[in-house]
Order: structure tokens, then C-alpha cells, then sequence
């Protein structure tokens, strides 16, 4: 198969053109648009989302996003390398043009607010077991996430928590490797009734996700009005998300559980 350079694919092919090309039905709304999902046939008709702008995707039935060449990829059920063909053959090129690395960072923890948790300044945003779960550096580093090396949440993905004002009140720990439980929590916090992701909800459509992690791989998707619940779903849960919608001017929301 002849070298593509992904690079130019993706500075020439935008998302919109990307739907044309792959014949898929999709609705706009707003900068995104949402439609079923060809390759997965599942999580109903808005389970695949387009952002225009940040040009990136989502599947909420798949848990997995990213540009425009791994949206062909994941449509078409095929490789980066064939996507990219199928996306533009005129940018073929021929084998060894170069490509550059970028250097990721670790992350970023903000400083500590009066009266807030203290971040944990030892997660490791690029450690290979946070990216093998389809996570960037950058992503954990917006989030103040990483693998913990010590401390409780060892050998876990350290995901902090927040209130719905931005005040850091735990951290969860996702299993990285299959682990169970799959979220464990701090002695002493109560994760029920907690909103994760409800300090970042904006006006507009909302989704609902079942695992704080879904919310980091689709913010990583392009998609940033995401919650979900960390234990289960309570009436008080529900009352809360109520009010968080009404307060931020959320009309609509959508559940995926899969």
C-alpha cells in the first residue's frame, strides 16, 4: 500500500466533506452533527457525533473518537492507512516523507483554592496505560487526570471530582487493567448524588454517560457537555441533574448506558 501522509489528508478533507464522502445521513445541530452509527448499529440514532471546529468525533456506542481519519476508519471497519486512501487518494505521497513527534506533557494541576482539596501534583497524564485507554496527555492534563503511581488510587486512573462550582472534593480511580471493583473512592465520600463533569455543563444539548471515563474519551471526541453518574441512579440524582439543567440552560439531554 503506497504512503499516505495523514497530515495533508486531514488539512485538505474537513469533517463535513468526510460525511459527504462516506454517504452517511447525519443531522446538524448547532456545531455538531449526530446520527446513527453504520459500524456499530447500536446506541440508537445520535450515537455518532461530528464537532465542527474542533473537526473530531465520537461514538457513544463505541466509546471512541478522534480526527477525521480515524472517523473514516471507524465507519468504514477498516485501517488508518486505508481511511486515509479512501478519504483522498490524490494525497498519496510517496514512502519516506518525515513526520514529527510532538513532546506531551504531564499534567497540569492548578493551584490549590481556599477551603478546596489539595490536586495531586504525581499523576502521570502520558503514562502508556492512561493512552492505551484512548486518552492524550493533554485531555488528563485539562482534567487534572493521570495514572497515580502511590498513594490510594494506585496503579488506577486518578479522575478528580468536582461539585457542580468547581470545587475538587475526591478522586475516583478507574481500573486500567479490568480490575474490580472498576471505581473505587476515598474513605469518607459519599460519591451519591454526585454529577461528574457538572462544573463543566454548558448551555445546550447534554449527554449522559454511565462511567466518568466516557466523559474524558468523549471530551477527547470533541465533545465537552457530558456528565455521568458514579454510583446509581437515585431520584436525588435525577432532582439534581433536574435543577443543573434548569440553571444552565440545558434543554435536552440524552442517556447512553451500553
Amino acid at each position: 500500500m503506497p504512503f499516505v501522509d495523514f497530515a495533508d489528508v486531514k488539512a485538505r478533507i474537513s469533517m463535513e466533506r468526510a460525511i459527504s464522502i462516506l454517504g452517511l445521513k447525519m443531522t446538524p445541530n448547532g456545531v455538531q452533527y449526530r446520527g446513527p452509527c453504520p459500524a456499530c448499529k447500536d446506541g440508537g440514532d445520535r450515537a455518532l457525533v461530528v464537532t465542527m471546529g474542533k473537526e473530531l468525533f465520537f461514538c457513544f456506542a463505541a466509546k471512541k473518537g478522534g480526527d477525521v481519519i480515524a472517523f473514516a476508519a471507524h465507519v468504514l471497519g477498516c485501517k488508518l492507512n486505508e481511511a486515509a486512501e479512501r478519504l483522498s487518494p490524490e494525497t498519496r505521497t510517496s514512502a519516506g516523507t518525515s513526520t514529527s513527534r510532538v513532546q506531551v506533557p504531564t499534567a497540569t494541576v492548578p493551584p490549590k483554592e481556599k477551603g478546596a482539596l489539595k490536586p495531586l501534583d504525581y499523576l502521570q497524564a502520558e503514562h502508556e496505560l492512561v493512552q492505551g485507554m484512548g486518552l492524550s496527555a493533554e485531555t488528563c492534563s485539562e482534567w487534572g487526570a493521570g495514572y497515580a503511581p502511590k498513594g490510594i488510587m494506585r496503579g488506577r486512573l486518578a479522575i478528580p471530582i468536582h461539585d457542580a462550582q468547581g470545587t475538587l472534593l475526591a478522586y475516583c480511580g478507574r481500573a486500567v487493567k479490568g480490575e474490580s471493583p472498576e471505581l473505587i473512592f476515598p474513605n469518607g465520600f459519599n460519591p451519591e448524588g454526585i454529577i461528574f463533569g457538572a462544573h463543566r455543563v454548558e448551555e445546550g444539548f447534554l449527554y449522559v454517560v454511565k462511567d466518568p471515563l466516557d466523559v474524558l474519551r468523549s471530551y477527547e471526541g470533541g465533545i465537552t457537555n457530558v456528565v455521568a453518574w458514579l454510583t446509581a441512579i437515585t431520584p436525588q440524582w435525577l432532582d439534581t441533574l433536574s435543577s443543573l439543567m434548569d440553571e444552565r440552560k440545558v434543554e435536552t439531554m440524552e442517556f447512553f448506558t451500553h
